[in-house]
């Protein structure tokens, strides 16, 4: 049994990476697990940021660690996210641990989600032809995601969609969390999202 530590920026976040070890551990041989209380939802890129040195010190000691950040639209790539976080003063790069996984979601978390075309389209009522085949490669996914659910106009999914002083609904994240829990295989996403299949691969490699 492999225990991580594991750090996310939000509630769907956390919500994907429960999945993925869930998932994961129905196809290998190798058991993964969350440590008690992880993954820790860090509201926001930042605390993630500043959590990242204590998890390259716990990975030098043989600790596992999943820190799992959007890529958004400050950076072109995640090389870029990386080598700007994994810097110190003089320019040197960090070189991360073995133990210590550090994953981008390009370009945020939603991509992730909607790659998993088929239940994504059946579980929001959107046409499956409609949601992009590669979601890595849009800007804006989840500004795109609500632009579907504008058109549809569903009133179920109505307080999923921001308003004037918020970035998202008041039942965006338990929505798609719910979504996620009960519907989202990544073992299907990968097939449509790069950076998944990235970090699916980085944990069979583990085992």
């Amino acid at each position: 049994m492999i225990q991580f530590y594991a750090y996310a920026e939000d509630a769907p976040s956390q919500a994907v990476l429960q999945k993925i070890i869930h998932s994961f551990n129905n196809q290998e041989t190798t058991i993964f697990c969350f440590r008690e209380g992880f993954p820790k939802i860090m509201n926001g890129f930042s605390k993630i940021k500043e959590r990242l040195p204590a998890c390259i010190e716990i990975g030098k000691n043989g600790l596992y660690s999943i820190s799992l950040t959007d890529l958004d639209k400050e950076y072109c790539c995640p090389p870029s996210l990386i080598r700007n976080w994994l810097s110190i003063e003089d320019g040197k790069p960090i070189e991360l641990p073995e133990k210590t996984l550090f994953r981008v979601a390009v370009r945020e978390i939603e991509s992730w989600i909607m790659a998993d075309r088929k239940k994504f389209a059946k579980y929001f009522d959107l046409t499956e032809s409609l949601l992009p085949t590669i979601p890595d490669k849009i800007r804006d996914p989840k500004k795109e995601f609500f632009s579907l659910l504008r058109k549809k106009e569903r009133q179920k999914f109505r307080r999923m969609l921001p308003g004037k002083n918020s970035f998202i609904g008041p039942e965006y994240n338990d929505i798609m969390c719910d979504f996620i829990e009960r519907h989202w295989l990544p073992t299907r996403a990968e097939n449509n999202s790069p950076s998944l299949k990235r970090m699916m691969s980085r944990l069979r490699a583990i085992t």
